[in-house]
């Protein structure tokens, strides 16, 4: 499978390209984008954090507790006191970073469920409604940093099966497979995997925001309309504004 550093350089070049075009689209504003492509970066690294000795694990919740402390600092700031925010600042930070990383080494196998499509939309939808019920942040934008998040988790998985195949040698390694997979059977405890991850699916889904308004950004006639105008120069002149 690929390294650390390929994972971050390609996760990191593919979600500046995504949020980008966001932007340039006006589905986001300057400062979502920023979040969406740190989101999109930090979901290229996330299917390696069930490996417990990965530089993955150690960046992937480093990351996420900053970014988790930053964004109730700047929800909360204007409810509690500094005392107050300090001590909550500091709870999510060694709740996640410690807690969650604990109990994620204990239940999780490396190349198990957790390393698969189904989970990589679980996670998008987690995050939408995190940011929606918890944050505050509306429906569209709720959205596209879910869709961020599984965005970079696919492309860790694409990524990781590309690196199963040997070119040179002409040879399929024994890795084919294991990263972009929609289930796992082989054990029972995998058949429980599975199941769990889709019965989530299901209901995450359930309760996750309205989609109606990221469906109309996305993938209505205005929107690929909305794409195609800013995909090239509209008036022919490249580079010559």
């Amino acid at each position: 499978m690929a390294n650390f550093n390929t994972h971050f350089t390609v996760a990191a070049s593919a979600s500046a390209v995504l949020s980008g075009t966001l932007l340039s689209m006006e589905v986001v504003t300057p400062e979502q984008a920023v979040l969406a492509f740190v989101l999109g970066t930090f979901g290229g690294l996330l299917p390696d954090v069930d490996s417990a000795h990965s530089t993955s694990i150690k960046v992937g919740f480093n990351v996420l507790s900053l970014l988790m402390t930053i964004m109730v600092i700047f929800v909360k700031s204007s409810t509690y006191s500094i005392i107050e925010m300090f001590l909550m600042s500091a709870l999510v930070f060694a709740g996640i970073r410690y807690g969650f990383l604990e109990l994620f080494r204990k239940i999780s196998k490396h190349r198990g469920m957790f390393h698969s499509v189904p989970v990589a939309f679980l996670w998008g939808i987690v995050v939408a409604i995190l940011m929606h019920v918890f944050f505050g942040l509306d429906a569209l934008v709720s959205w596209v940093y879910g869709i961020m998040i599984s965005f970079g988790y696919l492309v860790h998985l694409i990524l990781d099966e590309t690196y199963s195949v040997d070119l040179g040698n002409r040879r399929v390694k024994k890795s084919l497979g294991t990263a972009l997979k929609f289930y796992s059977i082989k054990t029972t405890a995998d058949k429980i995997h599975t199941a769990i991850v889709y019965a989530s699916l299901v209901g995450l889904f359930s309760i996750a925001p309205d989609t109606s308004l990221i469906e109309n950004a996305l993938f209505s006639h205005e929107a690929w309309a909305n794409f195609v105008d800013v995909l090239i120069p509209y008036d022919g002149r490249w580079f010559l504004k």
